[in-house]
């Protein structure tokens, strides 16, 4: 068995690896290729890839991400050492902190090699988008006055920084200003759609702004306000996903997360 980078000539089998409902997988891997920040790789058995992923690394803290076995060759422990290769590859004196979001199928795994569950996250859907939502005057389009403003509440939410990624991103934010001040924000570009808040009034009104395009919502159980806003416009739960972490446990807050990331990135 050997681990080497994996590149856009891997592209081709990709639709192998793809686990239902996780859609097509090669834009998530292109884009942690040409990313500086993301390291992909797979395992190889012979001459045969049977394990994909990648790491993600933030300024102290690191994600791993899209960790997938080929369906001929689960149950031969590949998971187990693929994740494993990924956390060795971390120095952890620097990024103090290793989190992943656990499927069902992967959480036992993970719980074994010492990943500690901190958070469940709720996955609702409906059959289609919402219309005819009023979106709240507090909200306006980004302007580079309140940069600051928006890292520092991604930081105090979060307990990581993430600056790389939200710069990519920010052009794309609606901000909810109360007295002049960011009190939460919405990026539609990021994963599949970040909205983080200070408040439950400025999260659910920035979530109004994502739920005329997206029938579907992500975010912690402990977030009951969201919830409870989903299911009122008729969304419902349809599975459940586990927060897991190595190394420095950090103090961010569930309750202000209105729509996570994705998976690769909490």
């Amino acid at each position: 068995m050997q681990f080497e980078p994996l590149d856009h000539s891997d592209f081709h089998y990709l639709k192998e690896f793809e686990p239902p409902g996780w859609g097509d997988l090669v834009p998530r891997f292109r884009y942690c290729i040409d990313s500086s920040f993301c390291h992909p790789i797979k395992l190889k058995a012979v001459d045969t890839t049977v394990a994909i992923g990648t790491t993600i690394l933030h300024k102290d803290s690191a994600w791993l991400a899209s960790i997938i076995v080929h369906p001929d060759h689960r149950t031969k422990g590949y998971g187990n050492k693929i994740t494993q290769q990924l956390v060795d590859s971390i120095d952890m004196d620097r990024y103090t902190t290793i989190f992943l979001d656990a499927t069902a199928f992967g959480y036992p795994v993970y719980k074994k090699m010492g990943f500690q569950h901190e958070a469940t996250y709720a996955h609702l859907k409906a059959a289609a988008n919402i219309t005819g939502v009023q979106f709240s005057k507090n909200i306006i389009g980004y302007q580079p006055k309140y940069l600051e403003q928006v890292l520092q509440l991604d930081k105090n939410i979060s307990c990581e920084d993430r600056q790389d990624i939200i710069m990519e991103n920010i052009s794309t934010a609606k901000l909810y200003l109360g007295n002049n001040q960011v009190e939460g924000f919405y990026m539609a570009s990021l994963g599949n759609g970040l909205i983080l808040a200070a408040n439950d009034t400025a999260g659910i009104e920035l979530m109004k702004c994502r739920i005329e395009n997206n029938c579907y919502g992500i975010m912690p159980e402990e977030n009951t306000a969201a919830i409870a806003f989903l299911q009122e416009a008729g969304l419902e739960q349809f599975r459940i996903s586990r927060r897991m972490f190595i190394g420095r446990k950090r103090e961010w807050k569930a309750k202000r997360i209105y729509n996570r990331i994705s998976g690769q990135l909490g």
